[in-house]
């Protein structure tokens, strides 16, 4: 008997790119969606690659067709309406389980009616309304996204964020956590929050990054207005921008959660540390 496809969307972003390759060391049979067959040359040969876009209904049929379970990531400032269609074409093509990647803190007081929490609270919604076996994945902040916020020419890392503490989660963590969700039974109907397990200052950050590279790394404390313009003159969607900003300001103010201890019951041990995604990210932060 063969085993059942799982069907991951996403597939060559930051968490794709550690997914992908971690099922299939479990031994899973992995189907890819994708825009651009091209980036899914770095994946083992076992892996099946079917192009399609989420934003285009009517290029999804081929990708679900015959998977048992789906992996659903997408891209903001679409994520209620590309999940809407990944939904669609589950149910159609009968999809057993679907694991969504959400975000943490989008029922926050501090952080509800901000877009980000609005189109991921829609889609959670929506999946949990489909009939449809499902599980819920909500990540804490990604320590992969230092590497966007990291000024290599100055060596700085400037945020809004004072000496607010956050816990950092290793993609690899990410991904191992979706593996186990994808390919172990008991978990349907459930939502995991997800976090590192150590709580570190944007200056202790600065240290660790400090001796990991090599060369001295400063945290700058800057005004939150200064983040948005920055991210919008990166060509970030405005409300994304103003959500995320919204997210560093509340680390200041000392809101976030405090970390979960999710990812080692999940995973029988414990988060990779801030020290590990450091030194092996060097080459990326020089």
């Amino acid at each position: 008997m063969s085993k059942p496809v799982i069907l991951v969307t996403g597939a060559t972003g930051t968490i794709g790119s550690e997914l992908v390759p971690q099922l299939v060391a479990s031994g899973a049979r992995v189907r890819v969606l994708v825009r651009n067959p091209e980036k899914a040359k770095k994946f083992d040969q076992s892996v099946e690659v079917v192009q399609g876009d989420l934003e285009k209904p009517d290029t999804l049929a081929p990708a679900f067709a015959g998977a048992e379970k789906l992996f659903l990531l997408s891209n903001y400032p679409m994520v209620a309406i590309l999940e809407a269609n990944a939904y669609e074409a589950a149910k159609s093509t009968g999809v057993k389980h679907i694991v969504k990647l959400s975000g943490r803190h989008i029922n926050a007081d501090f952080f509800s009616d901000t877009a980000v929490a609005g189109w991921h609270r829609e889609s959670e919604q929506r999946l949990q309304s489909l009939g449809i076996l499902w599980t819920i994945l909500r990540p804490g902040f990604w320590a992969s996204n230092l590497l966007a916020l990291f000024d290599r020419q100055t060596k700085t890392i400037s945020l809004p964020c004072g000496d607010g503490l956050e816990s950092f989660l290793d993609p690899r963590d990410v991904a191992a956590c979706a593996v186990k969700l994808l390919t172990t039974p008991g978990h349907e109907g459930t939502i995991y929050e997800i976090t590192g397990s150590e709580q570190l200052s944007y200056s202790q950050v600065a240290e660790r990054l400090s001796a990991a590279i090599g060369h001295k790394v400063t945290y700058q404390d800057i005004p939150e207005d200064a983040l948005l313009q920055g991210f919008l003159s990166m060509g970030f969607h405005a409300p994304s921008a103003e959500s995320f900003v919204r997210m560093f300001v509340a680390v200041k103010d000392g809101k976030v959660f405090p970390p979960t201890t999710t990812v080692a019951n999940l995973l029988g041990r414990a988060p990779r540390s801030f020290d590990d995604w450091a030194r092996d990210h060097a080459a990326k932060l020089s």
